[in-house]
């Protein structure tokens, strides 16, 4: 049974809603996998949007050279990532302002965004944010999980135990579905992931540095104490430094979509409720 939701904090102790949002969102992909391996999940979260925007949307992106892309090569710039998602969402012919979620270091991909574009955004979701100056790179992620990051992108064990493992070491709530891993086995036979595009997207991470002002006035941190790749603390150091509001799941780990995808949903949702509004049931 998922944790009941309780009200953003903003960085001084009050609760903190957003008192404006878009109804267009756009779900960007995690480094190195498509949005498509987080399952039901995104649909999890346009179900609570639409309690409080029943006309909200919600579309994913994948990162360059990622997912239906993967014949692409990736950019070894965040801020080209950014170039190359806009030109994509502007061709399909949304417009803004939009909501954007991302989650890990494809956080760098909102940041980035809102520097350079901040009127296209709305609002920001990051969950699980890594990105310097808040996060060094070389001292965020545990150590020993460096040896795990280096076999995922150069494949160097069977896909089998990639994906075991990557859920192992990204969750902490629940063991893999068999039904998760034939899913993911059947995306990496569609699109395979190229080592090189792996490197560069690791290269790019690596390169950015986002600035210690707060990139946009509407931010929302989510990050989970169980995390074993990037401390929560991280989040909590954003939110300091930004003025953003936080939420801490008691329990999940780093890919809070995989872990519990309906606490993330709901915290987007009541933190978008008007202030007086009361909170959404928990499930």
């Amino acid at each position: 049974m998922p944790n009941a939701v309780s009200p953003a904090v903003a960085p001084n102790g009050s609760v903190e809603r957003c008192p404006t949002a878009p109804l267009t969102w756009l779900l960007v992909g995690p480094l190195g996998r498509e949005s498509a391996s987080w399952g039901a999940a995104p649909q999890v979260i346009l179900g609570q949007l639409q309690t409080v925007q029943p006309r909200a949307s919600l579309y994913e992106l994948d990162l360059p050279g990622t997912g239906r892309l993967w014949r692409e090569r990736t950019p070894s710039q965040v801020s080209e990532w950014v170039e190359q998602l806009r030109s994509r969402v502007h061709a399909s012919g949304l417009r803004g302002p939009f909501g954007l979620i991302a989650s890990s270091w494809a956080s760098c991909v909102a940041a980035e965004w809102a520097r350079q574009h901040a009127d296209e955004l709305g609002v920001i979701v990051m969950l699980s944010p890594g990105m310097r100056p808040f996060s060094p790179v070389l001292r965020s992620v545990r150590p020993g999980f460096w040896t795990l990051a280096l076999a995922q992108v150069l494949g160097r064990r069977s896909p089998f135990e990639r994906d075991r493992r990557y859920w192992d070491t990204h969750t902490q709530l629940e063991h893999p579905p068999a039904e998760v891993l034939k899913h993911w086995r059947q995306l990496r036979r569609a699109h395979p992931f190229k080592a090189r595009n792996g490197w560069r997207q690791m290269l790019a991470v690596w390169r950015f540095e986002t600035t210690k002002r707060r990139p946009h006035t509407q931010v929302l941190l989510l990050a989970g104490k169980g995390d074993v790749w990037l401390d929560w603390r991280v989040s909590a150091a954003i939110s300091r430094a930004w003025g953003a509001a936080l939420r801490v799941h008691p329990e999940a780990g780093h890919d809070l979509l995989l872990d519990d995808p309906a606490w993330v949903a709901r915290s987007v949702a009541e933190w978008l409720m008007p202030v007086g509004s009361g909170s959404l049931n928990s499930t």
